[in-house]
């Protein structure tokens, strides 16, 4: 159960999570819809624009209510509701904060029922397998579960189509193959730390807010573990001198230090005529829209990031045969969640940037647990640049639609546009499989 699963209505008011279930529904795939997924702000947010079906809507998500209470409690509910109905709980892990919560609060709930944690063996940007992370952190915490490689070379399976869109995961079909092998270990559930950066990340400019909240010193730790990342110490103080500015010239200013790229945002030259046009409009309306929003709701630039790291966003559907969920995007926890304040995600006491602006996520873990994490974050980006080049290379059917120009995909070396016409490609294709038009 996710907060962020998807949900659709056609004209005379019918809802369902499932297009195909809605009556009156003609399988007909509106192609700038699809096309809108290669548009700046849904390339690299991870949304759906709009509903890909002609004649259908895509409701946007319900955030819960914020309720104030304990949160290694709401997390540990959160795991034990997404579980309550399997004996055998798996859990993705990849050496990671989020992930190794995750599996923490399954081995909490298990009371008997077997656990099985399973990663991909990745190496990260450094030169280092995340395996090695995986193991070490199990021993040192004294977590007893099943641990299942999975080869991302050797692990490859065709992941389950979907008629809501396309899976924007990056790996789907090493997920396809984890979903499957967890199925045949009897899983009910696939569970991961999807959404933990979202829900409980530092934002950017958030040292008024840590001041607030942590006092002047904490405030100072903040600005020093920022400097390194854009806009650094430069946008903390931007975010604090635009303070007097009118809510619209404020969350203007606030747009061009935080998404400079996006201020005038142009679709891809891989999308063909008319899509290019019609994405590029879109993509400068959505950032109108998203401007005027941050002003009406007169957020300071700390909570403008915050919110625009949550939302828009939905769930990806399934990989395989088992159900997938995270209890980050839970109900249960993520009301706790969103009652915490900004400044409130910070912890200066903690021994590295890394784990500081994880301080949340570090309070789901064992007491002391801090004295063995990571102290920086494992980035896969190479891995995945690698992927995406033999992935979006070739497109027929997306050439064949007309909605791709095949001498720009020829020469394309942005890796999550790659990566976003491969998804397009799988999903169309399964579309057809279905009997779908366009």
């Amino acid at each position: 159960m996710s907060v962020f699963t998807p949900r659709f209505r056609v004209e005379d008011g019918t809802v369902a999570e499932d297009p195909f279930a809605l009556s009156g529904f003609e399988r007909q795939v509106d192609l700038r819809a699809v096309g809108l997924l290669l548009a700046p702000p849904a390339l690299l947010g991870e949304f759906v624009p709009r509903c890909v079906w002609r004649g259908v809507k895509q409701l946007p998500a319900r955030l819960p209510r914020p309720v104030r209470r304990d949160l290694p409690a709401a997390f540990t509910a959160a795991v034990g509701a997404l579980a309550a109905e399997t004996e055998v709980i798996a859990v993705k892990v990849s050496g990671g904060l989020d992930s190794l919560a995750v599996l923490v609060h399954a081995l909490k709930v298990a009371e008997g029922r077997r656990v099985v944690a399973f990663t991909t063996d990745l190496t990260d940007d450094s030169g280092h397998g995340c395996v090695p992370v995986v193991l070490r952190l199990m021993r040192d915490l004294g977590l007893h579960a099943e641990l299942v490689v999975i080869d991302p070379l050797r692990d490859r399976l065709e992941p389950r189509w979907s008629p809501t869109g396309p899976r924007l995961d990056a790996l789907p079909e090493v997920n396809a193959a984890t979903a499957t092998r967890a199925a045949e270990y009897g899983a009910g559930v696939l569970l991961s730390g999807d959404g933990a950066d979202e829900v409980l990340g530092v934002p950017r400019y958030a040292g008024m807010a840590v001041a607030r909240r942590r006092g002047v010193h904490a405030a100072w730790r903040y600005a020093m573990d920022t400097a390194l990342a854009r806009p650094g110490r430069a946008g903390e103080a931007a975010a604090v001198a635009v303070g007097l500015l009118p809510p619209t010239a404020r969350m203007r200013a606030y747009w061009a230090v935080n998404w400079p790229e996006w201020c005038d945002p142009v679709a891809p030259a891989v999308l063909s005529a008319p899509y290019r046009e019609n994405a590029t409009q879109w993509a400068r309306d959505w950032v109108d829209a998203r401007i005027a929003a941050h002003a009406r709701a007169g957020r300071t630039w700390g909570l403008a990031d915050a919110v625009d790291a949550l939302l828009p966003r939905e769930e990806i559907p399934p990989a395989g045969p088992v159900a997938e969920a995270s209890p980050y995007e839970h109900p249960i926890f993520l009301s706790a969640a969103l009652a915490l304040g900004i400044g409130d995600r910070y912890d200066m006491r903690l021994p590295s940037p890394y784990l500081r602006c994880k301080s949340r996520v570090v309070e789901l873990l064992p007491q002391g647990a801090s004295a063995v994490l990571p102290r920086r974050k494992q980035y896969f980006t190479r891995a995945l640049s690698g992927y995406a080049t033999l992935a979006g290379r070739a497109a027929p059917l997306c050439a064949e639609s007309g909605l791709l120009d095949t001498e720009a995909l020829a020469s394309e070396e942005d890796t999550a546009v790659l990566l976003g016409v491969a998804a397009i490609e799988r999903w169309l294709t399964g579309a057809r499989e279905a009997g779908a038009t366009w």
